[in-house]
Order: C-alpha cells, then structure tokens, then sequence
C-alpha cells in the first residue's frame, strides 16, 4: 500500500497526472498487431491478512501478494540471521491448498541494519542478499510443492513512505534478488519494485529507476515484469476516479517505460488497486462511500479492461480493508464487510463473477484490443469459450443504446440480477456492466 500522503521521495512537486491518452481506442505505444487474450486464473491476485487467508476459498484468488501481512523483512528476520518463518509459512500453505500463485515483497529494513526501515545502507547489502538466499532456498521447493513463485525487490520506492534512499541502490537490490534467483531458484520469477504512477512526480521517480545502470545493463534487464500501483486519483473535476483512468494512467506509464530504454515487451503486473484514496495533504483520510453497484462495477471494469490491455496479474488492496483509526476506510470499493471478513459484499461477489464472465478469450481484432469503446463511450467485450460466446457492455459516463447480437437470449448484472433478452433487441447500458449470452 502507498504511503498516506503520497509524499515524493526527492522532489516537493506533487500535481496531477496530465501526460493521459484521451481514449481507450488509442493504443499509444501498445504492439500494433492485437491479439485475442487467454485469460488465466492468475490475473485475479488480492492481497489478504485473514487467518488461512480466506479470500482463496471465498471468492477464488488465483494469486496473492504479501505485503501488509506480517511477513515484511523486519517482521521476518527479528534477529541477525535468525529468521521467524512461522507466519510466512502458514500464508504459502494456504495458498498451495488453492492452487494459488505466490508473490513475495522483500522490503522495509530490520531495525538492527537501519534506524530507518526506508533505507538499507551499501554496507548492509550482503544481509539483504542473505535474506532473500534463505527464503528462495526454503520456499522454491515447501512441502514437496513449488511455495513462492515470484519475488519482489521492494514496495512502491518512488514515495518516500516506503523508501529513502538513492535510486542507484533500489537497481542494486534488483540485481542482488535476480543473482540469487540466479544461483538458487532459476525458476522463480523476479518482478521490479512496484511503482505508484497517479502524480507526476512518482512518474518522474518510475523513469528514474528504469534509467539505472547496474553491472553494465539497464536495470530492466534483471526483471521478468514491471509493476506498478495503479491508484487511480479520487476525482477527475467533478467526477470520481473510475477503472477507466487508471488505463490512461496505464498508458501513460508505458511512455515513460518507452522513453526509459525499457522493451514494450515487458510485461507489466497491476500489483495494488482499489478506488477513492485521497491524495496529497488530504492522503490518509477516509475515501467518500459509493453505492453497491458502483463498488461491484469497479471492479468488474478494472479486470476487463486491466485484461484488454495486456496485464498479466492485478492484485487487489485489499480483501480485509480495516478502518483508520478515527474511523472511516482508506478505500471505497470493498470486498468484504470492514467489521466482519467472512461477509462478502456486493464488489466481492462481483470478483467472483468477474472469474466466470471471463472464462476463456476476450476476443480482439488484427487492430484493436479487446473491449473496445465505440465513438459514444460504450465498450463492448467479446468472451469465448467453448459454452459458446459472451457480450459484455457498458458505459462509463453516460446512458447509451446497445442492440444484442443474434443467438443471445440471456442478460445478467454485475450484481447477479439476470432477464430474459431477445436477440437483435436493444438495451440500454450505464456503468454497471452488463453479461448477455
């Protein structure tokens, strides 16, 4: 999770993301050639605290991430070279049991080796390195099965509430872990530190790193995929922030990528989302509520288009949202109940429905992604597999007419209301998608 002011870490800018594409259909510097996009059960990651981790049986996670889950570095090694595995290892198993893929995120530094767990001084690099060499050698292989998958160098070091130190030794920590992998754990996968991208100077902090030289190579190079936190802001003018953005957002983070020397091939992981996190002075304080619908349509939205758009992996912040203290929550679009866990909510069935109304491919088109948006604002989703064809609709903004294909006969809502459709028909579609088939 980003810090609760969004603080930079060198430079006192904060203004709004400006450099965004003005519409979806404008691919910026995507592959020109689109492709259908399979869509594995992976790309539904979360990140969850609750005991066995109940988001894996409740709504089906296909990935998780741990971070804010008390398995940070300092929460791990609690003497030198003595590490606490017991909390980690009850978080892998449980993921095993679901067949769900594990990410891991090394960061924040013990007391022992820092006064400040945002920096880790050149001297105690080793350290780090010995860290992440016990833990690739304990979990590349737990309990007879494959335990973590992935690792992450660090969280969100473009904010200063993660990281304080040079950017020359964030790329130094992100060739120790792919050495390590190197030698221990050849089949793990190293993703780069996570990046916050909805101001301009955390976009600023992002092309810095990617910059980096380490060992004679750009630091990209000891990545398998970059990641970012794609936040968007709270409001856009009078309006709140919406999954749409954080594809403009997206976007214009692939520039910057582009611009760095980093290959459009790369593949990128949304490592932390969730709607209505305020920013600047105001970060930290509770995030307006929004209706039902509007929660499950978030989320709904944010897995289509994240898919379209050629990401590999989102992973939601977070399934066990908990109050601040004064009250009030740091997000708005809620999987479960802030008091009780075990209660799923509307946004929280959505995901789960998001899993069957993507089941198989979204469809493209030799020119375009999938689910592209018409000169009205309507988007329109094509999923296949072999039960036949779905369609998908909706409209962010507005209230638009939308006539069915043939061969359909059934409509279902995000929040599970389901009709009777005739084929050829027209309906009309607003921000809640709808599923016909």
């Amino acid at each position: 999770m980003f810090g609760l002011s969004d603080r930079p870490v060198a430079s006192g800018r904060i203004g709004v993301l400006t450099a965004m594409l003005a519409t979806l259909a404008l691919v910026g510097c995507m592959p020109a050639s689109a492709t259908n996009v399979r869509v594995r059960h992976a790309l539904f990651g979360m990140h969850d605290a609750t005991t066995g981790t109940s988001s894996l049986s409740r709504i089906h996670v296909g990935s998780v991430r741990l971070w804010d889950v008390g398995v940070q570095w300092r929460e791990v090694e609690q003497a030198k070279g003595r590490y606490d595995w017991t909390r980690l290892d009850a978080l892998v198993r449980s993921a095993q049991q679901r067949h769900a893929k594990v990410t891991m995120v090394v960061g924040m530094t013990p007391s022992f080796y820092s006064s400040d767990p945002t920096k880790l001084p050149a001297t105690h690099i080793p350290e780090y390195r010995h860290f992440v060499r016990a833990l690739m050698k304990r979990y590349k292989s737990f309990e007879g099965k494959r335990g973590i998958a992935t690792y992450q160098p660090w969280n969100e070091p473009n904010i200063a509430t993660f990281w304080n130190g040079p950017v020359r030794e964030m790329a130094r920590l992100t060739k120790v872990m792919h050495d390590v992998g190197r030698r221990v754990d050849r089949h793990a996968t190293v993703v780069a530190p996570s990046m916050v991208t909805r101001l301009s100077y955390q976009l600023d902090g992002l092309a810095k790193y990617y910059r980096q030289r380490v060992g004679g190579k750009r630091v990209w190079q000891y990545v398998d995929a970059v990641a970012l936190s794609l936040y968007p802001l709270p409001e856009y003018g009078k309006r709140k922030g919406v999954p749409e953005d954080t594809i403009r957002q997206l976007n214009a983070v692939r520039r910057r990528l582009h611009t760095a020397g980093t290959p459009r091939s790369k593949p990128i992981w949304s490592t932390e989302i969730n709607y209505g996190l305020q920013s600047g002075s105001e970060g930290g304080s509770p995030a307006d509520r929004i209706s039902d619908g509007r929660q499950a349509s978030n989320v709904m939205r944010t897995y289509l288009l994240n898919a379209a758009n050629g990401v590999k992996r989102v992973f939601w912040y977070r399934y066990d949202m908990l109050p601040l203290d004064g009250g009030g929550l740091l997000a708005n679009t809620l999987l479960t109940h802030p008091t009780d866990s075990s209660s799923v909510t509307a946004a929280g069935r959505a995901y789960a429905r998001a899993q069957r109304w993507m089941h198989g491919r979204l469809l493209g088109t030799a020119t375009h992604r999938p689910c592209p948006k018409d000169g009205h604002g309507t988007y329109t989703c094509v999923v296949k597999d072999s039960s036949g064809k779905r369609y998908i609709y909706w409209n962010p903004f507005h209230g638009a007419k939308v006539r069915l294909p043939r061969h359909v006969h059934h409509l279902q809502g995000v929040l599970g209301s389901t009709f009777g459709v005739k084929p050829r028909s027209t309906i009309t579609v607003g921000y809640k998608p709808v599923m016909v088939h």
